[in-house]
C-alpha cells in the first residue's frame, strides 16, 4: 500500500471532549493511559504440542509449529490450562458455546434467544474508549458458515464481543469496508464538496432528532429514561465520527481492494489494526481470524478439508494438514506482532502500549477440551509481566479469573457478573503473576 500523510476529518468531533486529550502526543497519552487491548481470536481449539511454549531459565521456547511467535517470547506471557467452566456449563454445542463464553465467561442458561453477558473487550472499551472516535471495533477474515448444532445461535459462534446479553457484535468481515469506516468517515464514500453537504445533511438530522428527545426526555418514567440516555450514547458516537479535526499519522493512499484472497483479507486487517491503533481511532479491538466451527480449506498451504474436520483428524494425513494450518494460524499472528513493533523515531512501539491477548476458542480441539485453555499475552507495556513467563494451572483455575485480573489492570471497579461474582459466572480472583 502506499502511504500519505492523513487527512483531516477523522478524529470525530472534539465540542464535549475535556482538555483535547485526543489530540495530544501518543507518548504523552501512554503515561496515564492504560494499555491498549487487542484480542486475537483463533476457532477450533489448539493443539498444545504444536502451540504451548516450553519454558526454562532462558524463558519461553515455542514448538518449530508456532517458531514463528520466538522473536517475540521474550515479551510473551504463557497461560496454560485455565478452565472456560461456562462453556462446560452451557446447555449448547461445544463450538458455539467455546466461542460465544471465551471473553463473557457466562454460561447459557437455555438457547431460547440470546443469553450471554457483556464481554470483557466491552467493560475496557466502556471505561477507556470514550476519547477515541470508535469505543470499539469489532473485525474477522472469516465467512458466515454453517453454524452450531443443537439450536445454538449463529451469534454463538461469530462473535466473542457482546456489548450486553443480547447484543452480540457481529464483526466486519470486508477489509475494504473497514477502511472506508476508518478514514472515509460517514460521506458514503463521497469527497469534496458533496462529502461535506452529506456530513451536513446528516448534523442537520442529529440536531432536529436531539431537540425532539429532550423535549421528551422531561415526560418519561425512569425505566425509559435510561434507554433514552442509551439513544443519546449513540447520538454522541455518531457526532464524534462526523467531526472535522483529526490527528496527523499514516494511513494508505487507498483500501484494500475488494476481490482479496483469504490470505491477502487476513493481512489487509493486520494492516488496518495497526492503522487503527496508531491513528488513535480506537483503544480496543478484537479479530477473529475466523468464526467458530470454521469449515475453511486452507488449500493455498496444502492443508485441504475444512478446519473443523481436521481438528477432528482421523488419519495420519489429516493430523499433518491441521499442523500446517495451525502453524500459519501462528505465522499470522506473528505479521501482526511484527507490524505493531516496528519502533517509531522515539524508539516506542505499538506493542509496548497494546496488550494482545491471543485467545483459542479452547484447549485441544478434538475432544473439545474447555478446561485447558492456553492464552498468550503479549506486550501491554508496564502493566503486565509478559517477560517470557508461563504460568501452569492444570485446570486449577478459571478462564474467568483471567479476565478479573485485567478488569484489575484496568482500574475498572465493579462486579459485572452473577450472582455477586466480579466477572462471568465465577471470577473472583486475581491471579498472581500477570499484573507487574
Amino acid at each position: 500500500m502506499r502511504r500519505r500523510r492523513f487527512l483531516q476529518g477523522l478524529a470525530g468531533a472534539t465540542l464535549a471532549l475535556p482538555a483535547l486529550e485526543l489530540f495530544g502526543r501518543p507518548e504523552a497519552r501512554a503515561q496515564t493511559s492504560p494499555p491498549r487491548l487487542l484480542v486475537y481470536y483463533l476457532p477450533n481449539g489448539r493443539r498444545p504440542e504444536w502451540w504451548v511454549p516450553s519454558s526454562n531459565v532462558n524463558g519461553l521456547i515455542f514448538p518449530a509449529e508456532s517458531s514463528a511467535l520466538q522473536p517475540y517470547a521474550d515479551r510473551a506471557l504463557s497461560l496454560v490450562g485455565l478452565d472456560n467452566t461456562a462453556a462446560t456449563a452451557s446447555p449448547g454445542a461445544a463450538h458455539a458455546m467455546g466461542t460465544a463464553t471465551v471473553m463473557t465467561g457466562t454460561a447459557m442458561p437455555d438457547l431460547n434467544g440470546l443469553k450471554n453477558n457483556v464481554s470483557l473487550d466491552q467493560l475496557v472499551a466502556q471505561a477507556h474508549g470514550s476519547d477515541t472516535r470508535f469505543r470499539s471495533l469489532q473485525w474477522s477474515a472469516g465467512e458466515p458458515g454453517p453454524c452450531d448444532v443443537g439450536g445454538s445461535s449463529c451469534a454463538y459462534t461469530q462473535s466473542v464481543s457482546w456489548a450486553g446479553p443480547s447484543q452480540p457484535l457481529i464483526p466486519t468481515i470486508d477489509p475494504s469496508a473497514a477502511f472506508d469506516r476508518l478514514f472515509n468517515g460517514n460521506t458514503d464514500g463521497l469527497s469534496g464538496p458533496e462529502a461535506e453537504v452529506r456530513k451536513r445533511s446528516l448534523g442537520s438530522v442529529l440536531d432536529h432528532v436531539r431537540d425532539d428527545a429532550r423535549d421528551l426526555e422531561s415526560r418519561l418514567g425512569v425505566d425509559d429514561r435510561a434507554r433514552l440516555e442509551e439513544y443519546f450514547t449513540a447520538l454522541r458516537e455518531l457526532e464524534k465520527r462526523l467531526g472535522d479535526a483529526g490527528p496527523t499519522c499514516e494511513v494508505p493512499e487507498s483500501g484494500p481492494g475488494g476481490a482479496l484472497d483469504y490470505p491477502s483479507r487476513v493481512q489487509a486487517f493486520h494492516e488496518l489494526i495497526r492503522f487503527a491503533l496508531s491513528c488513535d481511532q480506537t483503544r480496543v479491538l478484537s479479530f477473529m481470524i475466523e468464526f467458530g466451527l470454521s469449515g475453511r480449506s486452507h488449500d493455498f498451504i496444502d492443508a485441504a478439508g475444512g478446519h473443523h474436520a481436521l481438528s477432528h483428524y482421523g488419519s495420519t494425513a489429516q493430523y499433518e494438514r491441521l499442523r500446517r494450518l495451525e502453524r500459519w494460524h501462528s505465522e499470522q499472528v506473528a505479521h501482526l506482532l511484527s507490524l505493531l513493533s516496528s519502533p517509531d523515531e522515539d524508539g516506542h512501539s505499538l506493542l509496548d502500549e497494546t496488550l494482545v491477548l491471543v485467545m483459542p476458542s479452547m484447549g485441544e480441539g478434538s475432544s473439545h477440551n474447555h478446561a485447558r485453555n492456553c492464552p498468550l499475552l503479549f506486550g501491554g507495556g508496564a502493566s503486565f509481566r509478559t517477560d517470557g513467563r508461563q504460568i501452569v494451572f492444570d485446570g486449577a483455575d478459571r478462564l474467568a479469573n483471567l479476565h478479573v485480573t485485567l478488569l484489575e489492570a484496568y482500574g475498572i471497579e465493579g462486579s459485572f457478573g452473577l450472582d455477586g461474582a466480579r466477572f462471568g459466572d465465577d471470577g473472583d480472583a486475581v491471579i498472581s503473576g500477570i499484573l507487574s
